[in-house]
């Protein structure tokens, strides 16, 4: 990947960071990704309805400002539990998440300390890091911290940290898996999921029908407004158009879809020719030189067989005799290859 490309790759992604971090400050998207996806027994514990966003930043001992993703809390079994949300957008997997999910917890915790005033004696909340990953390959670095460190010997188990995090790989939702959601169920997470894996035009209008249909009430519409910008965003670093305006409705961008639909279709087209003559081309040039090479392999054979067939045979040795003229009958089979070669 080329410095340009990076750049440009960073650009898309911090666009896109920004617009998950809007949709997952509504309490809608949270239950539903809890509800949908995370499917655990303590979620079916917890009160919903308490939801509430923590806006906070952490400032370590040393001054050091470091912000937060997005951090929920909620009551389960008469106590706060804590939901962080880490949203990951990069082209493959962090090795090192938990170490980092380590890091933000501890973070955290100093700030509950001492936003809260809490005392010797008092106990802190749990936390449950989910981390959100929406990169093209699969998501295979270790989800709890203690495959990271060397156990070096069973007394020191007792010093090495436990603590793991929960993992939405986005691209591993499969179709099957938000089938579910279509009918009885929707589940705004699923379809966010379902936008980022869309193969044309025509499918993110139809999940736009459908959000809008479900999101259509007055009380809706800062949600709505939130999914519209998203959206934008989307499209803006999936169709590489900088020129995409942000929209406020999901109305705006369907239309801008419509009108463009025919526009974007052919350039698709004729970059797709474009991609597909230059593959040919750089083709033609990798069968040249692969057919030099062939042709050169059996001017070797060819001369080798003809100095073999032109060195004296005894009358008696009829088993060489046999050889040579399997040798020549070889011969004449390479001779015909290289006319197909010529021709």
């Amino acid at each position: 990947m080329t410095p340009k490309q990076e750049n440009q790759e960073k650009k898309d992604n911090n666009q896109h960071d920004t617009g998950y971090k809007l949709l997952f400050s509504h309490p809608e998207l949270v239950k539903d990704l809890l509800t949908g996806f995370v499917k655990e027994d303590w979620v079916y514990e917890i009160d919903l309805n308490t939801l509430e966003s923590v806006n906070t930043s952490f400032v370590t001992d040393d001054l050091r400002e470091r912000h937060d993703d997005k951090i929920w809390r909620v009551r389960f079994r008469g106590q706060w539990l804590y939901l962080y949300l880490l949203l990951e957008f990069q082209s493959s997997d962090d090795y090192f998440m938990a170490v980092r999910i380590m890091t933000y917890i501890g973070l955290l915790y100093q700030d509950i300390i001492r936003s809260h005033g809490l005392k010797k004696g008092d106990i802190l909340p749990p936390v449950v890091p989910i981390v959100i990953y929406n990169g093209k390959s699969e998501w295979k670095s270790p989800c709890e911290i203690r495959e990271l460190i060397n156990p070096v010997h069973k007394s020191l188990e007792k010093f090495t940290p436990h603590i793991s995090y929960w993992l939405l790989d986005e691209g591993r939702v499969g179709a099957v898996d938000l089938e579910e959601f279509k009918d009885n169920k929707f589940n705004l997470t699923a379809e966010l999921i379902a936008f980022e894996l869309c193969k044309s035009v025509e499918e993110i209008r139809k999940h736009i029908a459908r959000l809008h249909q479900y999101l259509k009430e007055p009380e809706n519409q800062q949600l709505r407004r939130t999914f519209a910008m998203w959206l934008s965003r989307l499209l803006r670093s999936r169709l590489k158009n900088d020129n995409i305006p942000e929209f406020q409705e999901l109305k705006e961008v369907d239309s801008m879809l419509a009108e463009t639909i025919t526009e974007w279709t052919e350039q698709w087209k004729a970059e797709g020719w474009q991609e597909g003559h230059q593959e040919g081309h750089q083709e033609g040039h990798q069968e040249g030189r692969q057919k030099g090479r062939q042709e050169g392999k059996m001017i070797e054979r060819i001369c080798l067989l003809q100095q073999i067939l032109k060195k004296p045979v005894s009358p008696e040795e009829e088993l060489i005799a046999m050889e040579m003229s399997e040798l020549k009958t070889l011969c004449d089979s390479i001779e015909k290859e290289w006319q197909a070669v010529q021709n």
